[in-house]
């Protein structure tokens, strides 16, 4: 190169080749060549080896552009620089004077020299950051091929799951339908053996009123003969004393063995009934609980203690109702259902005029069946599975519940009134105080509490009926439920004792001498008659 280029002329020569480079660019979608290892780049659009995802992006030739600096750099180097001239001294002259022409115009070309050189030194590190570029856009496109086979192979593994779940899906639909033919017919099986025990019941309620009708009619002829045979022998009796005939001793004896058997056979065959009737029961219990099992197509779980806070004074242990049959243990000792509710009658006036009133642990509904007979709208709780049957079966609106767990559901001051009886002795000391507590919290001002349960202050009570009971856990003293009623705001606290033994208390002395000893006397007798045929039982009664 003879003369240096000025910087417009560089420019001028960058943008010619740039477009010259632009007018021979080859077309998209063809390859072409990497300018580093001549690797061909696929411009986009384009497929890599039949994969729709295949593709590398179109890259630049940067050998022009590396020539053209090199270019520049050599036309910058020439800048200032003398020709070379043969010696004499015509060319030493012009050699001279060109020296002093470059010192002279140092100030012009030395900013043009700054300048060229900047723009050099950019235009290498374009390049560096292009080739960088290039390579970092070939790792890209590589990991993007690989990508798009691993995406291929899945796509191709997916078809083949989806026809094998295509085919599970034809084969469970086949076996939807047979189980739902299978179902109809279960049903259908189901429906009739409902059928078919629904008669057995009506048949087997047939059979046990025809059984207690017999029987009824058996001790109606039974007791009949017997008293046709007493008057028979009283009417020959007296007619032998009319006629004043002496009766020996051993025919007395004769008859009066006779009328002890003939009382003798009269309490067997009433015992007989008894049983027998204690037996319908029990299977109607059974029956109703058989019923209750298929309904609900699962048998009833038993129900757990609750766990105590505090120990109790007489552990049962008793976990389950299979443990203990306390429906038939109730049909045994706790009386008849008519005597429970004429002794329970006598609280009635207490809630009349009261609406949602609720018996705790209502057992057989006897009290519920007293206030529903008198108008009051009242609901009972009851635990154990066979009562609350029973009181289903009576039409009576009872829950199956723990007491407690019903209790804190109400909302507070919600109940018209609370009954219960024979049940805060199946608590312990902490639950008994608790149970108290939420009965005055639930009842709305105004409304009554009564709570019944076995006289503490009578042996006979407790020996003869608390410890009867295994599943009785501690009995409360009178004297102590008041005071714990009391102690919460109750008002108008009072005691009520009932179902007085008076047939084995032990009778008053007839004494006519010394009136004072017999007036202590009498008095220390009453006094063991509380203690021990004191009333077996006893309600506290309180208003909120």
């Amino acid at each position: 190169m003879n003369q240096g280029l000025t910087t417009e002329e560089i420019l001028h020569r960058l943008r010619m080749h740039v477009s010259q480079y632009d007018a021979v660019r080859p077309p998209s979608g063809t390859a072409s060549q990497s300018p580093i290892n001549g690797t061909p780049l696929l411009h986009p659009g384009l497929h890599d080896g039949g994969s729709a995802f295949g593709f590398r992006p179109e890259s630049h030739d940067l050998s022009r552009l590396r020539i053209e600096i090199d270019t520049a750099l050599d036309g910058t180097r020439q800048v200032g620089q003398l020709n070379p001239r043969n010696p004499g001294l015509v060319n030493a002259a012009i050699q001279f004077l060109k020296k002093i022409m470059r010192r002279s115009l140092a100030w012009y070309t030395r900013p043009i020299h700054y300048f060229q050189g900047a723009v050099i030194r950019a235009l290498q590190e374009t390049l560096v950051l292009l080739q960088g570029h290039v390579g970092s856009i070939q790792t890209s496109s590589r990991e993007l091929v690989s990508q798009a086979g691993t995406i291929e192979a899945l796509r191709q593994e997916l078809a083949v799951q989806r026809g094998t779940l295509t085919d599970g899906l034809a084969t469970l639909d086949d076996k939807v339908s047979a189980l739902r033919e299978s179902t109809t017919s279960l049903a259908d099986d189901y429906a009739d053996i409902q059928t078919q025990l629904g008669q057995t019941r009506v048949d087997l309620d047939e059979s046990l009123r025809r059984m207690h009708s017999e029987v009824e009619q058996n001790l109606g002829r039974v007791q009949s003969s017997t008293e046709e045979r007493l008057s028979q022998m009283n009417s020959a009796l007296v007619d032998h004393m009319n006629r004043g005939l002496t009766v020996s001793d051993q025919r007395v004896v004769e008859i009066q063995r006779e009328i002890a058997r003939l009382q003798h056979e009269i309490g067997r065959v009433t015992n007989e009934l008894r049983e027998t009737k204690i037996h319908g029961r029990v299977r109607e219990r059974d029956w109703r609980r058989f019923f209750h099992d298929i309904q609900t197509q699962q048998k009833a779980s038993d129900s757990a203690l609750d766990p105590l806070r505090t120990p109790p004074m007489f552990p049962s242990g008793i976990k389950s109702e299979k443990e203990f049959d306390y429906y038939l243990f109730e049909e045994l000792h706790r009386g008849e259902e008519s005597l429970i509710a004429s002794r329970q009658r006598e609280y009635l006036d207490f809630f009349k005029g009261r609406n949602n009133v609720v018996d705790i642990g209502c057992g057989r509904g006897e009290f519920l069946e007293v206030l529903r007979e008198n108008g009051i709208s009242a609901r009972g709780v009851e635990l154990g599975t066979d009562q609350y049957l029973l009181c289903q079966e009576k039409g009576l609106d009872v829950l199956q519940q723990d007491l407690f767990t019903f209790l804190e559901s109400v909302p507070d001051a919600a109940l018209g009134g609370l009954f219960s009886a024979q049940v805060i002795e199946h608590l312990t000391a902490s639950d008994q105080l608790r149970f108290v507590a939420l009965a005055y919290a639930k009842t709305s001002p105004g409304s009554p509490v009564i709570i019944e349960t076995i006289n503490a202050q009578s042996v006979f009570a407790i020996v003869r009926n608390f410890f009867m009971d295994p599943t009785h856990i501690r009995p409360v003293h009178p004297e102590t439920l008041k005071f714990a009623m009391q102690s919460i705001n109750f008002r108008d606290v009072e005691l009520r004792y009932s179902s007085p033994l008076l047939e084995k208390r032990i009778p008053p002395l007839i004494i006519g001498d010394d009136p004072s000893q017999l007036a202590d006397f009498n008095r220390a007798t009453d006094e063991l008659n509380d203690l021990i045929y004191g009333c077996l039982d006893y309600a506290v009664i309180g208003w909120h």
